[in-house]
């Protein structure tokens, strides 16, 4: 081996365990900095326990009240307009890429897993003719997840719907109506595929 590879050899092993003992000391920047960034973007409650797997995005000043001990993926977004907010319980994952957009209300329960890119959102554009669908007002309803929900990756939900404690949503689903509780739901428009045990 070269001098020149051998001198290589020599600081990779002298700053490895710099690099590493580095990361580990600086770890709780960037969560800090998350917290602070998005408690500074919310009116409501974002509390210390928090958890951040990476950025999450707010547009501007929105109504979003957290519970305790919620863990948010990376490029999570969250948007409140025309009065409405968004509640999260406690014990809550919300999974990278999710989208959460309220008008009217968005509320989830307690110790629910929300999967990757799931797209919650409790209003829908106007499609009266004689006008442009972007320029009409949403037609906007509540959205009430309960305790205990797991909804999977990519599925959509849509206004108006409630879902039962319990209930799974699975993956690509798109739920346009109410879910009972303890029962599993699938497909585009979601139905009720069995009940849990």
């Amino acid at each position: 081996m070269s001098r020149v590879h051998e001198l290589v050899e020599w600081v990779a092993d002298l700053f490895a365990p710099l690099v590493r003992a580095g990361a580990y000391a600086l770890q709780p920047m960037p969560r800090m900095w998350r917290l602070v960034a998005l408690r500074a973007w919310c009116m409501g409650a974002v509390p210390a326990s928090t958890q951040f797997d990476g950025p999450v995005r707010v547009p501007k000043l929105i109504a979003l009240q957290l519970g305790t001990h919620c863990r948010l993926g990376r490029e999570v977004f969250f948007d409140t307009n025309e009065g409405g907010r968004i509640a999260v319980g406690s014990h809550v994952r919300v999974n990278a890429g999710a989208v959460l957009v309220s008008y009217a209300s968005i509320t989830i329960g307690n110790d629910c897993l929300i999967g990757e890119y799931v797209s919650i959102r409790d209003a829908n554009h106007g499609t009266q003719a004689g006008s442009p669908m972007r320029l009409q007002p949403h037609a906007r309803a509540p959205i009430v997840i309960g305790n205990n929900v797991w909804i999977g990756r990519g599925a959509v939900i849509l206004k108006g719907v409630c879902i039962g404690d319990g209930a799974v949503v699975a993956a690509n689903s798109v739920v346009t109506r109410n879910v009972p509780p303890r029962t599993l739901v699938g497909g585009v428009p979601a139905r009720v595929i069995k009940e849990l045990a």
